[in-house]
């Protein structure tokens, strides 16, 4: 079942966004070619989650394709904060399909316009910590700092095993305490660092990271966030040229399927 064959964006209720910018990238290059692998994955998952008992085929979703992002930076940050914004101001919940993590800075960008009091989850086998990384403050590897300062301090991390020594240490959690830290009552945005698994089960990531998280768990989160508003989620550093069995991508697909059943098809 391909999970974006269904409707258009007149009228939907969840909109899927690809975002295949790779150029924050600190080591290897391919997660550009991420939207396109996940979504011919997704051909090889069926629509109805036993987990959530709910069908993708009874939910009204719209493909909203790939943008066309310049090379610049915070050019093409500003463009994903642009269509992330647009989406959610006519009632939209958007899922986006990355590229590299700097993506999520400017989905939490467009989505604060919408929601100022937006708190954010992450999962991530990096810290993400770093002020700027080689001359760049958008780097990946300065995600969660830029989101931290967006937000307010509103954001945790769990899945990390990959520090600087510098980090706010109170904003990194193990998985299972992540739902605490999170208030209910607050718009919520999950952002999925494919790597934050174990690179034994997802090998297609950038910067692969020993240990890590089962797919298991990830669903728990899911389970465990339901009574949540999440408006919106993503999946990011898929790296298509280091995933040869296509593992990785369908696991991010079935992931894109599981979260928006359960934070949306309810």
């Amino acid at each position: 079942m391909r999970f974006l064959e269904a409707g258009s964006l007149d009228g939907a209720q969840v909109v899927i966004l690809g975002a295949p910018f790779e150029e924050a990238s600190s080591y290897r290059k391919g997660s550009a070619f991420a939207p396109a692998a996940i979504r011919r994955a997704s051909q090889s998952i069926e629509s109805y989650s036993a987990i959530f008992h709910a069908d993708l085929k009874d939910m009204a979703l719209g493909d909203a394709g790939d943008l066309a992002l310049s090379p610049q930076l915070e050019e093409a940050l500003s463009q994903i904060s642009e269509a992330v914004e647009g989406f959610l101001r006519v009632g939209q919940r958007v899922v986006v399909l990355g590229g590299d993590h700097s993506v999520t800075i400017g989905v939490v960008a467009g989505i604060r316009r919408v929601f100022p009091q937006l708190q954010v989850a992450v999962l991530d086998a990096h810290s993400d910590w770093r002020d700027s990384y080689d001359g760049s403050r958008y780097s990946h590897a300065c995600t969660v700092r830029r989101i931290w300062e967006m937000v307010e301090g509103r954001v945790w991390v769990a899945g990390t095993r990959s520090f600087v020594g510098n980090e706010d240490w109170s904003r990194y959690v193990p998985i299972e305490d992540l739902p605490n830290k999170l208030d209910p009552s607050r718009p919520t945005y999950l952002s999925i660092d494919i790597d934050a698994l174990d690179p034994s089960l997802c090998p297609g990531v950038g910067n692969p990271e020993p240990g890590g998280l089962r797919y298991e768990q990830v669903i728990s989160l899911f389970q465990a966030m339901r009574n949540f508003t999440v408006v919106g989620m993503d999946i990011v550093e898929v790296h298509p040229p280091y995933d040869p069995a296509e593992v990785t991508a369908v696991t991010a697909a079935k992931l894109v399927q599981e979260g928006i059943l359960a934070f949306w098809g309810k």
